[in-house]
């Protein structure tokens, strides 16, 4: 597939069909992943894979308890009605963790976000394999990192980056909105 239509199909998938994903594929998807670029190529990254279904489930509990304290707190409305249960119907469950301490020299600027920046084009090129292999995939974020961290016997010095759900997709997404990019040329300028 072309890169610029593989970048333009790619959705966030909630709703997955129930079947597995080959080791061959998810072998693919991780390998996608530690190919992202990264500062000083220190590769921050590690990946726990999740299959089974008792810990989807106990992850799952963390992401109900995340939605409801956003409720509790008046959050946005869409909050509560947002399902958490594709958690449990995806193949698997990768989460992806980093080590902050390996960001590159960017640490000495003050630019302390290297190693998760890192993770970020990490999982970016694991979304798009998938979309490429007409897998179904979402970069979900709605939990509480500590308690995702006892579940996971995660370690103190490591950053939860995200948990990518994955699987055979059911059904197709809508094509999301877009806004045309806000452009600044040779210096930031302020609109008015």
């Amino acid at each position: 597939m072309e890169f610029q239509e593989l970048v333009k199909i790619r959705r966030s998938c909630r709703s997955f069909e129930n079947a597995s994903l080959s080791e061959p594929q998810l072998a693919d998807i991780l390998d996608a992943g530690r190919w992202a670029p990264n500062p000083l190529n220190l590769q921050p990254w590690e990946f726990i894979v999740i299959n089974d279904p008792e810990i989807k489930a106990r992850v799952r509990k963390v992401a109900e308890d995340a939605k409801q304290e956003v409720n509790d707190k008046n959050g946005p409305g869409w909050a509560a009605k947002y399902g958490v249960g594709f958690l449990e119907e995806a193949a698997v469950l990768v989460v992806v963790v980093v080590n902050p301490s390996r960001g590159g020299l960017g640490r000495f600027f003050g630019q302390k976000h290297g190693a998760v920046q890192a993770a970020s084009a990490c999982i970016q090129n694991m979304l798009l394999t998938c979309a490429d292999m007409k897998l179904g995939a979402l970069w979900f974020t709605f939990f509480r990192p500590e308690k995702l961290r006892s579940i996971l016997n995660i370690p103190e010095e490591l950053e939860i980056a995200g948990v990518i759900p994955i699987g055979r997709p059911k059904g197709s997404a809508k094509t999301p909105p877009r806004k045309e990019p806000k452009i600044h040329r040779n210096r930031y300028s302020i609109p008015g």
